[in-house]
């Protein structure tokens, strides 16, 4: 319930990052991709992994696998 909760927190910006990283794309191509910044995404980035107390990519990634943002 708490991780449910934490998700929640995210914007829909947030999310669709989010989605982005746990499918393996780098800060660089997801910028390329929505039109931003490498800076913007980095910070989202960070945002993200602090909103969710994640430590690593391969947290944020096992994360999303759980929720069924990625399969």
């Amino acid at each position: 319930r708490e991780t449910r909760d934490r998700y929640d927190l995210l914007t829909d910006r947030e999310r669709q990052i989010y989605q982005l990283l746990a499918e393996g794309n780098s800060n660089k191509e997801i910028a390329n991709r929505l039109g931003l910044s490498l800076h913007t995404v980095e910070t989202h980035r960070w945002r993200i992994m602090e909103k969710l107390d994640l430590h690593s990519i391969a947290e944020l990634v096992l994360s999303a696998v759980r929720r069924g943002v990625v399969t």
